[in-house]
């Protein structure tokens, strides 16, 4: 079976954890997320996070990928789905450049797991922080 993902963080092509996760994945398009959300920056290692806070923020440009079902479960143990700390998978309402508005899981955390915010909301992750090495 396959799924529609929607990354918008280090699972991005040029970022350390694509080549590892979604190397193999099927790369559809860029995509915005339909209703804003705050994507922020957060903790000591200053990591993107997609908040689950439904029409705060700004609308959040990343990636749409078609991937199978095993390369779902390890991205879910990936973003330690299910744990405390962890991301939540849910599905988002996202367009691509043509206006084709399609649903895809995506990785987002509750408001109040987020607790260490280091930037602003934003509507695009490019840190250069976690971009994938060329020798790696």
């Amino acid at each position: 079976m396959s799924h529609l993902l929607f990354v918008y963080g280090t699972l991005k092509r040029g970022f350390a954890n694509h080549a590892g996760y979604l190397g193999e994945a099927e790369f559809l398009d860029l995509a915005v997320t339909c209703e804003p959300f705050p994507l922020v920056l957060n903790g000591p290692r200053f990591s993107p996070v997609l908040v689950d806070a439904q029409g705060k923020g700004l609308k959040v440009r990343g990636e749409l990928f078609r991937v199978d079902s095993p390369t779902l479960d390890e991205l879910d143990r990936l973003e330690r789905v299910n744990e405390r700390d962890g991301y939540r998978r849910r599905r988002l309402a996202i367009a691509d450049p043509h206006g084709q508005v399609r649903a895809a899981w995506s990785y987002l955390k509750p408001p109040s797991w987020v607790d260490d915010v280091r930037s602003e909301p934003m509507a695009m992750y490019d840190d250069n922080r976690y971009r994938a090495r060329p020798d790696a």
